[in-house]
């Protein structure tokens, strides 16, 4: 191997590298923030809005428990996150699901009718997609 093959960093490439590195944490600060801001935790129940519950304000647990369609379901929120934590459902997919702290989770728990999800931010005007 000779030297002409060999490409030594300089400087500026530390330089660049130190920028690109404050940039990606700079941004990655910024949407953690964004995820802290109001964020809410709205659970379902057959299609309307049973109960809604601002995240983050105290770190204790609540757990809900309320009658779905067909049996009653169990509901734990902790600090800025929620889940299931118990129903009589045969597949149990909703305990599986675990727990959802960002904006626009969902979980829900079908034979019972009972959803639960993150809202909060922008996400009221904020874009979905782009289709061209």
């Amino acid at each position: 191997m000779t030297d002409k093959t060999r490409f030594p960093l300089r400087r500026g490439d530390f330089f660049l590298f130190f920028i690109i590195i404050a940039a990606a944490c700079g941004i990655w600060i910024r949407l953690a923030m964004l995820q802290a801001d109001q964020c809410y935790g709205e659970i379902w129940l057959d299609g309307e809005l049973y109960q809604q519950v601002k995240l983050g304000d105290t770190v204790e647990q609540q757990t809900i428990r309320l009658q779905g369609k067909a049996t009653e379901v169990v509901i734990e929120i902790e600090g800025t996150r929620m889940r299931f934590v118990e129903s009589q459902c045969p597949d149990h997919t909703c305990e599986q699901t675990g727990w959802i702290s960002r904006v626009g989770q969902t979980a829900v728990c079908l034979p019972n009718r009972v959803m639960i999800q993150m809202t909060g931010g922008d996400t009221e005007d904020a874009v979905d997609a782009v289709v061209r």
